[in-house]
């Protein structure tokens, strides 16, 4: 059976590019990659002159046939843009392609943006919760977002240049966010590190080129006043009619998506404002 190796590549320094990395590149006759442009920009700078050979069809369908094909004869390696692939691409795609034939998947470790960014955030944390880049739908963003808080712990997303503001605004008005954690272009010459309050972010980055990863420790993130009103009729309409706080934010959780703390929080503050009856 062929080998299909999974190589990490640079996030921006191509000095990051491993010694093992380099070895495989150089080895194999063929690299699937996301991006043959970004890729080749790689390969040339070290004198490697593997061909790169996109993982999508001119309709941007994947390329998957032609790969199983060529990893049928052969070993095969895949890189993405930047970084470690299977985030935010569709390596997962052609690892159980391979895996079905019971080819051999072998990961060679890279850089990662992902746990770069964790690193240098000064965020103490067992773990975190990552969400790559969140849906264009406000409801969806607000879901998603809430969805995640059940576990308590850090929030990581990516944004691009095109989002980052309207990201950012969404954050500050949906979630009352005052502080958050952003990391732009790591590892490149206009590399920047910043924490702290959201709306000199806001100014920082207005109108700034690059790829951006935001993290959200879960303390910073309150009920908002638009989501107060989205829900307060029914928990105020629930409250009077004596229906039990645990049956109605469960009710209200399972239907919206929405976090059952936020919603708790509320409770117990339309409870104080109203006598305690329920």
């Amino acid at each position: 059976m062929s080998n299909l190796y999974i190589v990490g590549t640079p996030i921006g320094n191509l000095e990051d590019l491993t010694f093992r990395a380099l070895k495989i590149l150089s080895k194999v006759n063929y690299i699937f990659s996301e991006d043959t442009r970004v890729s080749k920009k790689l390969l040339n700078n070290y004198k490697i002159d593997t061909k790169l050979i996109s993982i999508y069809k001119p309709n941007k369908k994947l390329n998957s046939e032609y790969f199983l094909e060529l990893l049928n004869q052969q070993d095969l390696a895949f890189t993405t843009d930047a970084g470690m692939p299977g985030i935010s691409d569709p390596v997962g795609e052609f690892v159980k392609l391979a895996r079905n034939k019971e080819h051999n998947i072998i990961t060679i470790p890279g850089v990662s943006s992902l746990t770069s960014s964790f690193s240098v955030s000064g965020i103490e944390s067992k773990g975190f919760t990552f969400l790559g880049f969140l849906s264009k739908s406000t409801s969806q963003k607000i879901n998603e977002l809430t969805k995640a808080l059940e576990v308590n712990l850090p929030i990581i997303i990516f944004e691009s240049p095109k989002r980052i503001i309207s990201t950012l605004e969404f954050l500050k008005h949906e979630f009352n966010i005052k502080n958050i954690f952003i990391g732009k272009e790591l590892t490149k010459i206009f590399e920047t590190i910043f924490y702290g309050d959201i709306d000199n972010a806001i100014n920082i980055f207005n109108n700034k080129k690059g790829e951006f990863v935001i993290i959200i420790e879960p303390e910073e993130i309150t009920f908002s006043k638009s989501l107060i009103e989205k829900y307060d009729k029914i928990l105020i309409e629930g409250y009077e009619k004596g229906i039990k706080g645990k049956r109605l934010l469960n009710l209200i959780s399972d239907l919206s998506g929405t976090n059952k703390s936020l919603l708790y929080e509320r409770w117990l503050e339309i409870k104080r404002n109203n006598g305690n009856k329920a």
